[in-house]
């Protein structure tokens, strides 16, 4: 029996309206961690319910944060021109912060976007669209069977010599080596050696690139606990 189309257009009218994320929540990564890992969004998005939101911001960022640690590997053997694209991405988020807030950025070049230490401001330009794109990558690399290449010491020493042609004023170099220099270095330094990093992997651009970007990446997805 054909429905007439008033009782159609009420059932649409009565029907409940699709859930909203919380306030601050990166919609866009929840999305795709929806297509792509459905099991994983079910349960951070029945624990984000009813939570306000600060709190559900807190516990996305940390749901985030462990499934992209979980899925590390397959991360790192997405297709090599997808990692150069999270280096630009990440290098230009760091700047972005940087221009916000310089002590958040430096802390935040450290520690990494989707930790705890991320919450203490406003998330910044083109975070919610790197997590997605974190979460595409999980999703390419597991159907990969190659084994990533690690970088050589020829890698990293074409990746330093770019990051000095970036920021010539800071030596990253030796922060990296000595953690007394890295403490003792100012905000505006960690800040902008931090976005070089990234930026100068993106700017090698190649194997070269690819393989010194998977080693950064490796570095701000795992989990820190201290």
């Amino acid at each position: 029996m054909p429905i007439p189309a008033a009782l159609l257009l009420l059932a649409a009218a009565l029907a409940p309206a699709p859930a909203q994320a919380p306030a601050g929540v990166p919609t866009a990564t929840l999305e795709a961690m929806r297509r792509d890992f459905p099991a994983e969004h079910s349960a951070l998005s029945a624990s984000l319910a009813g939570k306000t939101p600060g709190e559900a911001r807190r516990l996305a960022y940390a749901g985030i944060a462990k499934v992209l640690a979980d899925r590390v590997e397959a991360i790192l053997a997405a297709p090599g021109p997808a990692l150069i694209a999270l280096e630009a991405r990440q290098g230009a988020m760091l700047r972005a912060l940087g221009r916000q807030d310089v002590g958040l950025c430096a802390t935040v070049g450290d520690r990494g976007f989707f930790s705890p230490e991320a919450l203490a401001g406003a998330a910044p330009p083109g975070l919610d669209e790197y997590g997605a794109a974190l979460i595409e990558a999980a999703r390419a690399g597991a159907a990969s069977t190659a084994v990533p290449a690690s970088a050589s010491r020829e890698d990293f020493t074409a990746w330093l010599e770019q990051v000095r042609k970036i920021v010539p004023d800071v030596p990253v170099q030796a922060m990296l080596t000595d953690r007394e220099l890295r403490r003792a270095s100012s905000f505006d330094h960690l800040c902008r050696g931090s976005a070089a990093m990234h930026e100068a992997a993106a700017a090698l651009g190649g194997e070269t690139g690819e393989r010194v970007a998977r080693t950064l990446l490796r570095s701000v997805i795992a989990v820190r606990r201290n």
